[in-house]
């Protein structure tokens, strides 16, 4: 291992243990001994922005980018800075610009950047959604489920998002396919028992707030939903 690898090992340690003046004082030593060592740079930007010194990881970010333009990394880091900062157009070009380079390269198919882009496009749906958007925050969350289909997360959210819209049944349908693929999902579980409860069908309801305590017996939610079910029950008897 060389000096300079080794510098960047304790940096990461450092990082780890929110030490941030040794990690700086190491990343020093490292730039002394690779001057264009993109990754100090990258590492650097994140030892800044943990520190809320934001301009000073954007300018460190951007430096890793500039050494090594296809450092996917950094660019997320970057877009996901932009965003947090409100610099939302800043971040999606960077962000375009990281997805782009991913698809360019031979690495495509390593999941840890599937997961990384899929999870941007989960934050920028549910931002779009937050302000009424809802086909912008469609279109993110289809984004996200090509990179990652499996993810329950985002079909979750897909189906509150129809839901918001007045598209039950299409709500429906995402909730009974998340079910499907994964029958001990809690949440999607708990959202299907409160659709079918909307619609006048408390015994489907209360199967499916069931089923989750079968999963965990002390679950919160379920218990409560059961106990409006029983009560709402008791009181149109």
């Amino acid at each position: 291992m060389t000096t300079y690898l080794h510098y960047l090992d304790v940096v990461k340690e450092k990082l780890k243990e929110k030490n941030y003046p040794e990690a700086e004082k190491h990343l020093a030593f490292a730039l002394r001994e690779n001057k264009n060592g993109y990754e100090a740079f990258y590492l650097l930007g994140t030892s800044y922005h943990d520190q809320g010194k934001f301009d000073r990881a954007i300018s460190a970010y951007k430096k890793a980018l500039l050494l090594k333009p296809n450092f996917t990394e950094a660019a997320l880091s970057l877009s996901i800075l932009y965003n947090d900062l409100g610099r939302y157009e800043e971040g999606r070009l960077v962000f375009n610009r990281a997805k782009s380079q991913v698809s360019s390269t031979e690495d495509i198919q390593d999941s840890y950047i599937y997961e990384q882009l899929a999870e941007k496009h989960l934050e920028l749906g549910t931002l779009y959604e937050k302000y009424l958007r809802f086909e912008d925050a469609k279109e993110e969350y289809n984004k996200a489920l090509k990179l990652t289909p499996q993810n329950p997360e985002v079909s979750l959210h897909m189906a509150r998002l129809y839901e918001k819209q007045g598209n039950f049944q299409e709500s429906m349908k995402e909730l009974k396919k998340l079910k499907t693929i994964d029958p001990t999902y809690v949440p999607a579980l708990i959202r299907l028992g409160l659709s079918y409860y909307a619609q006048g069908r408390m015994i489907d309801a209360v199967q499916e707030w069931e089923k989750v305590l079968d999963i965990d017996h002390k679950n919160s939610d379920a218990l409560m939903y059961l106990d409006m079910a029983q009560k709402a029950t008791t009181t149109t008897v």
